[in-house]
């Protein structure tokens, strides 16, 4: 048999280890990654491969030649561009002959390959994949099988919502040849998103097997470090270079490691190293061929590639410094941090924990360098939450930091193209935000600014002018100290996954554009952005059904940007307006105490009642959000306002379609086929209900959390359109909110969030989905399951570990059963993972360990 290793990567998350090299020759303990692949295929029999390659691809075949000096044979087929893993195949396909296997180059594993090629024959498979069991599934694709074997499903990097396993593909493949037939040559396929599903939707014989083995995707820099400390401590077996000695000592021949030298294993010294009288290597800790560890130096969990020099007294901790660099003494470089190939480090300097030196910068004696050079900030494995870009105002999101997320988004357009950037009142927004757009213009785009907007109406210019995209900047409803950044498309919707994953690799590899002065763009404003936003709102408003009825309104603005744009919307409709809390004249939001919220919406309730108001509204900060109180001064929660809402638009527009998540009380499905219209659930994010929304042409799009879009005007969540349409609704309908309020079949839902660590997440979902199997199953977005009145979702959180237990029935026993039984067995499923490690259910397989610093996800 043949094997094709796929070695084109670039490794961009991993620069700067990358920044010189391929990703498949990055060493991991004095061996390049994907030389210990081509030594696992040696030893179970393959000595016939070829090889993929694409960036640097050169620097590999340099490396290894036609393959002699390993006992084997090694071709190569060079992609002129990206073809993708299966595009890179199928350009080899003359190559391979019969049946075949495909691995990746730039990934550490001890796989038994033998057991998976005899898998695929027994079954008579045309394709399997091998699969392997992991903590935290979201980066890689999950695949789901029966009992057999045979592939049921599979995501390629799913959300939270959509991980019902912990088995992913780990990318390597048996293949029978016909199979790349089907693939169109000279174009970018991949295995998992194109010719996976294609033989999934055929129905062929497609199947998986758990490897039997130790198996780590070196995505980033923690699990680089983990794949040396693995190989190290004996997890995975590799053939490392050199004489064992006790306490997990390799020592490579030529090395000198003075006696004075003090070492904790496991560690391993390098062909022809010196490590020098009054060293330490605190282990684990890898020190690679020709490297010089000076008198007194301290190398702690750290690995030190070729020809590095570190100096007298300098010490290591949790660390990589590249080939050929220089640090000299009293050098001191913290945990996560990487010096890059020829970089010079001078006497004294530090270099603070997860700073990033680009290869061949020279940092002066005694600087502290708390920033990656050139371009700075703290670091972070992934920008994106469910609700947008987040953190703490000057804290995390500091100028700094945001500077380069505004030159990362500028980098991610063409040059030249045009941006808005908005914020709401905030005195942090307006840091963040002069920040941003510093960025941006030195990106060479052209900045519009928006100044201070509510969202719906960012929304709206967007979608209306020529603008690509658009950043709004709010202060976080959840957290005053906090900042919410949400990053919109040139439809005015937020961002998809795949251009919040070309952002984040941009920003990470700090790959930004840099135009010169003469470029840089001059500010451009929009006066007009409001008169516009107020047109179309009109203009989708049945405006003389209002005027004629004359309603009366309650508004609590709560101090937001609505309040520059519904006031005269209001008026125009021949509305009586309430106005609650509409302005301040100091640009910052009054101080509030904890309980503000609660006792503001107590009193627009009082005041809409005493007044005989027909309905209340208190609107969120961004202008999006809304809570609702009837005539009779009842707060409704966020279930029973989207259940009377639904009524409302499905009244007035019979037959109609409503967008809702699949959290969404069972109400919303009672009501729409009682009105004769339908309900489609979607996933649990904000983002996802939008999309859902427009594309089904619905008349309304709900997220439950008192977000309402109508697609026929704007698709975004809009606080203010919402408060002009429900009027009309209202009106339309011919009765009090109380009166329909009392007529909808709420029955209970319940809600319970139960602690899951990060590393159980895909392990539990898994547990619970083969406990349910032979059930009715909904899994639009995480687990429901039908019980005795109604159903219960099992959904994971997104940004925090633990899981939601959400049921609604009929009654509220019935809820309550449901959220004890359900919340038990996730208890119960937590801990068989505890006890079962590494398959938590005491099924084989190796779950790669969590990096170093006891960080088990990227996300905790």
């Amino acid at each position: 048999m043949k094997a094709v290793v796929m070695a084109g990567g670039e490794g961009s998350r991993l620069r700067p280890l990358t920044s010189r090299r391929p990703k498949p020759l990055v060493p991991v303990v004095g061996r390049p990654c994907v030389e210990h692949i081509l030594r696992l295929l040696r030893r179970h029999g393959i000595t016939e491969v070829v090889v993929t390659l694409q960036y640097l691809g050169s620097d590999i075949r340099d490396y290894f030649g036609d393959g002699q000096d390993l006992g084997m044979e090694i071709a190569y087929v060079v992609e002129d561009r990206p073809l993708g893993t299966a595009g890179s195949v199928r350009n080899a396909a003359e190559l391979v002959g019969d049946t075949f296997l495909v691995i990746s180059g730039d990934a550490l594993t001890d796989i038994d390959l033998t057991t998976a090629i005899a898998a695929h024959r027994d079954r008579g498979a045309r394709a399997t994949i091998v699969l392997a069991r992991v903590p935290s599934p979201l980066e890689y694709g999950v695949v789901i099988t029966d009992g057999g074997g045979r592939i049921q499903r599979f995501l390629e990097k799913p959300s939270w919502g959509e991980v019902f396993s912990d088995q992913v593909n780990t990318g390597i493949y048996v293949v029978e040849p016909d199979v790349l037939g089907e693939i169109e040559p000279n174009r970018s396929v991949d295995w998992s998103q194109d010719v996976f599903p294609r033989m999934l939707e055929r129905g062929d014989p497609l199947f998986g097997v758990v490897g039997d083995g130790y198996w780590c995707d070196i995505g980033n820099i923690a699990s680089y470090l983990q794949a040396n400390w693995d190989a190290l401590e004996g997890r995975v077996i590799c053939e490392i270079d050199g004489v064992r000695r006790g306490d997990g000592v390799v020592v490579a021949s030529g090395a000198e490691v003075d006696e004075d030298v003090q070492v904790a294993g496991p560690a391993f010294v390098g062909r022809d190293a010196v490590v020098r009288r009054g060293a330490f290597l605190n282990g684990p800790v890898v020190i690679d061929r020709h490297v010089v560890v000076d008198v007194g130096a301290k190398v702690s969990t750290s690995v030190v590639w070729p020809q590095a020099y570190i100096g007298e007294r300098a010490r290591l901790r949790q660390a990589v410094v590249c080939s050929g660099a220089t640090l000299k003494p009293l050098v001191l470089v913290e945990e996560g941090a990487v010096v890059g190939d020829g970089c010079v480090i001078g006497a004294g300097a530090v270099i603070s924990p997860n700073v990033k030196i680009w290869p061949h910068k020279d940092i002066e004696p005694g600087a502290a360098v708390h920033e990656s050079v050139i371009w700075a900030g703290t670091w972070r494995s992934s920008l994106f939450t469910s609700y947008g870009i987040t953190g703490l105002s000057n804290v995390e999101l500091t100028p700094e930091w945001c500077a380069r997320l505004g030159a990362a988004w500028a980098a991610s357009h063409p040059k030249g193209s045009e941006l808005a950037i908005c914020r709401d009142r905030q005195p942090s927004s307006r840091m963040i935000k002069g920040a941003m757009m510093a960025g941006m213009l030195s990106a060479g785009v052209r900045v519009l600014d928006l100044s201070e907007l509510p969202l719906p109406v960012t929304s709206h210019l967007t979608r209306e002018s020529a603008v690509r995209g658009a950043v709004h900047i709010l202060a976080s409803p959840l957290d005053p100290r906090s900042a919410d950044i949400r990053v919109l498309d040139e439809r005015g919707l937020p961002i998809d996954r795949r251009a919040e994953r070309r952002l984040e690799n941009i920003f990470f590899r700090e790959d930004f554009r840099r135009v010169v002065p003469d470029e840089i763009e001059p500010i451009a404003y929009a006066a007009w952005a409001l008169d516009a936003y107020a047109a179309q709102a009109l203009e989708a408003l049945d405006v003389e059904l209002v005027r004629s009825a004359r309603p009366k309104v309650l508004v609590d603005y709560d101090y937001s940007s609505a309040s520059l744009v519904l006031p005269r919307l209001l008026t125009a409709v021949n509305a009586e307006v309430i106005p609650l809390h509409a302005g301040y004249d100091d640009g910052a939001r009054p101080e509030v105490g904890p309980d503000h919220f609660e006792d503001q919406l107590r009193q627009s309730a009082l005041i809409t009642r005493t007044v005989g108001a027909d309905l209340g509204v208190t609107i969120d900060a961004a202008g999006q959000r809304i809570r609702l109180i009837d005539d009779a001064g009842a707060v409704l929660d966020h279930g029973e306002a989207l259940a009377l809402v639904t009524w409302l638009a499905l009244a007035g527009r019979p037959g109609g379609t409503v967008v809702v998540p699949a959290s969404a009380p069972r109400a919303i499905g009672l009501i729409a086929d009682r009105l004769g219209g339908r309900a489609i659930l979607t996933k649990f994010d904000p983002p996802s209900v939008l999309r859902a929304a427009v594309r089904t042409g619905a008349v309304l799009g709900g997220d439950g959390n008192g977000g309402f879009v109508w697609p026929r005007h704007l698709p975004a969540f809009d606080a203010i359109f919402s408060v002009l349409e429900l009027l009309a609704l209202q009106i339309r309908a011919g009765r009090p909110l109380s009166a329909i309020r009392r007529e909808l079949p709420l029955g209970a839902h319940l809600r319970h969030d139960e602690f899951c660590p990060w590393e159980a997440k895909g392990r539990v979902m898994r547990v619970l989905l083969e406990r349910h199997r032979g059930e009715s199953l909904d899994l639009t977005d995480g687990l429901k399951v039908p019980v005795d009145g109604g159903w219960v979702l099992i959904l994971p959180d997104q940004d925090r570990p633990e899981y939601h237990v959400i049921a609604s029935t009929a009654d509220r026993s019935a809820a309550e059963a449901a959220v004890r039984q359900y919340r038990e067995e996730i208890v119960e499923a937590i801990a068989r993972v505890d006890e079962g490690a590494p398959g938590g259910d005491g099924s084989p397989g190796a779950a790669a360990p969590s990096p170093p610093g006891g960080q088990s996800s990227p996300r905790s």
